[in-house]
């Protein structure tokens, strides 16, 4: 380095380079492989919801009748409110101004590194159980909504819904009855949308309170609500 000392360029190129490493290190602290909320063996959530019932049976038919006659009664609102994307920000209109005293950066980081662990999780449940999705038992279901090409059972809407108002009504707790009742419609939707059984729905709010309750009482949990409050 010159007599002149750091100057712009190199300053701008160390702080880069440190990002970059504090990046690397935070993505190899929390993997599924190694999870810092929701840890192995935390939840037994293919024990705690039981497999779904078997395509052709009399409950799916009953399951399945369902999601016909909700194809037919849905209405062009419930067919909006079905296609908003499921993240931080469908709960924010209920957070309002509250949102300004906390740190929000941190709040995001945390919800995605949540997020991430438990659908590594329920994916593995999905595969378990192997349910094909409503519209791939008949096509006349006709979803007006993508869904991904994975199993039906458990809803991953209904799970990621559930812990998403759990987790911010741990930060936000004026807020909790608001935002548990937008998470159960949440998942609801997905019925109405013929993308899910109601058996998926049912199961999955049941697996998203377990593994809610399995992340609030997660050591790491507790520092990331002392840093999102701190602001």
């Amino acid at each position: 380095m010159n007599k002149q000392g750091l100057k712009l360029s190199d300053f701008i190129y160390f702080s880069a380079l440190l990002s970059l490493l504090l990046l690397s290190s935070l993505a190899q602290a929390q993997t599924p492989d190694n999870p810092i909320y929701l840890r192995d063996g935390a939840v037994d959530g293919a024990g705690l919801i039981g497999p779904p019932p078997p395509v052709g049976s009399p409950e799916f038919n009953t399951h399945m009748a369902i999601v016909l006659w909700l194809r037919d009664t849905r209405t062009p609102e419930q067919v909006a409110f079905v296609k908003e994307k499921l993240n931080l920000n469908r709960f924010t209109p209920i957070l309002g101004d509250e949102l300004l005293d906390v740190d929000g950066i941190v709040l995001r980081q945390t919800l995605t590194g949540i997020i991430k662990e438990v659908r590594a999780d329920y994916d593995a449940i999905k595969a378990l159980y192997d349910q094909p999705r409503p519209f791939k038992v008949n096509p006349e279901v006709k979803p007006p909504v993508d869904a991904r090409d994975v199993a039906s059972y458990p809803s991953g809407h209904a799970v990621r819904a559930v812990v998403y108002a759990r987790v911010l009504g741990e930060i936000f707790p004026d807020k909790k009855d608001e935002l548990m009742d937008l998470a159960l419609q949440i998942g609801y939707g997905r019925a109405i949308a013929g993308v899910h059984y109601p058996v998926d729905i049912v199961a999955g709010q049941v697996l998203g309170k377990a593994y809610a309750d399995a992340i609030i009482e997660s050591p790491s949990f507790k520092e990331a609500v002392n840093k999102i409050n701190s602001q």
